[in-house]
């Protein structure tokens, strides 16, 4: 098993360090695990967001988690488990350069490039959901799927996250959305990046995974490769919905699925893991 999307407690809501993940990670068969620590927000983000401070690690701590992972890598080994460092950027249109430059100066084995603010809206912070009333559903998804494929074509990412994220807390448009699936599948697929089958959308609200089956049918039609992570905020979250993973790849018609080393992906096949 991989998985390849982990948080600890230096994004401020997550618990757990480095060394409890790795141990989590051999007791739940994980082969290889990447730590996925939030990218410290865009100056412009923490003035301009509410809460800002508990989305992600704190600049002055990037050095630390850089550090910690490479150490761990040895520990890991013993233990079966591959690590790689990695991590996550919000690429809305005003971190973008922030976070280009930040990429740069690190050897990260992955990136994983995500939207998770609309403007200066936190759309997936449960203390934040009164201003989807303030939406036409249908639109804010036709804007945070416009959005998503403008992070794409950016080249900061190997992997957009948790790719239909909008949905976590059910509001979901009445329109049948294969149109925008299948168009936004196209535009990840000329990027030639990587969707994860991220598990955590189980544990929340919308209670399936991130993408939903019918997307993840039109990612494969449209060739986009794609790669498993729990987003475990937590160490016993790590390895969580791999069977429910492997069940929508296999009927989704995937048989194989990346891997990154050094920012370049390697295939894997299902059966293999």
């Amino acid at each position: 098993m991989i998985d390849l999307h982990v948080h600890t407690w230096r994004c401020r809501h997550a618990e757990g360090d480095v060394a409890e993940y790795v141990a989590a990670a051999a007791s739940a068969g994980i082969r290889v695990l990447a730590f996925t620590e939030h990218l410290p927000l865009a100056p412009a983000l923490i003035d301009a967001v509410p809460g800002a401070a508990g989305y992600a690690m704190p600049a002055d701590e990037l050095d630390l988690y850089v550090a910690e992972v490479l150490e761990v890598r040895a520990a890991a080994a013993d233990l079966g488990v591959e690590v790689l460092l990695g991590i996550e950027a919000d690429l809305v249109p005003v971190a973008v350069d922030h976070a280009r430059e930040i990429l740069a100066r690190y050897p990260f084995d992955v990136v994983l490039g995500s939207i998770h603010l609309i403007d200066d809206w936190a759309f997936d912070d449960p203390e934040r959901t009164a201003t989807y009333a303030d939406w036409s559903i249908a639109e804010l998804w036709e804007r945070y799927f416009a959005d998503l494929a403008t992070a794409a074509r950016t080249g900061c990412a190997d992997v957009v996250a948790h790719v239909d994220l909008i949905k976590k807390f059910r509001h979901v448009p009445d329109a049948p959305l294969g149109g925008l699936y299948r168009s936004t599948a196209a535009a990840i697929a000329e990027t030639g990046l990587a969707v994860e089958v991220n598990t955590a959308g189980l544990r929340k609200p919308c209670a399936e995974l991130y993408p939903a089956l019918d997307f993840l049918k039109e990612l494969n039609r449209a060739g986009v490769p794609v790669t498993v992570g729990s987003d475990a905020h937590a160490p016993g979250e790590v390895g969580a919905g791999w069977r429910e993973a492997r069940e929508a790849l296999e009927a989704a018609g995937y048989r194989s699925l990346v891997v990154f080393r050094q920012r370049q992906a390697e295939e894997v096949a299902l059966d293999a893991l």
